[in-house]
């Protein structure tokens, strides 16, 4: 039992990263969004390709492009081998342009994250963001 409840507790701790980066994100929360990245962890999607600090440095410039945004998330799929994991999360992003105003940008993504649990929890090594499908009105 107790195996049990502690694999659970670890799949929710990995979930709940996952959705502390779309709360920060929609925030405009940077310090959020940095939390959950290992300093060196990699990233590979629109924002940038390489180190995730380079995704952090890009991010502010595109929020700039939005007077909001809302992230939400499907229940990621999770699998933990000791303290790594690897996740897979679909996502819409609804983006409230700001030129023209009011128009929607609705991007359809997943996140697949390889995640690592250190002292302070688990953190997120490498993201890959695949954009499934993208419409505007």
């Amino acid at each position: 039992m107790t195996t049990t409840l502690e694999r659970l507790a670890e799949r929710l701790a990995v979930r709940d990263l996952l959705y502390r980066y779309a709360r920060g994100v929609d925030r405009r929360d940077l310090d959020l969004v940095r939390s959950c990245f290992a300093p060196d962890a990699r990233y590979e999607g629109a924002l940038a390709r390489g180190a995730v600090a380079d995704m952090l440095a890009a991010l502010p410039g595109a929020m700039e492009r939005y007077a909001a945004t809302m992230h939400f998330m499907s229940e990621p799929a999770v699998t933990i081998d000791g303290a790594m994991a690897r996740s897979e999360t679909p996502t819409l992003a609804y983006h409230v342009l700001r030129a023209p105003p009011g128009r929607l940008r609705t991007v359809a993504v997943r996140y697949d994250d390889v995640l690592e649990r250190g002292p302070a929890g688990w953190l997120v090594v490498a993201r890959r963001v695949q954009r499934c499908w993208e419409r505007i009105d």
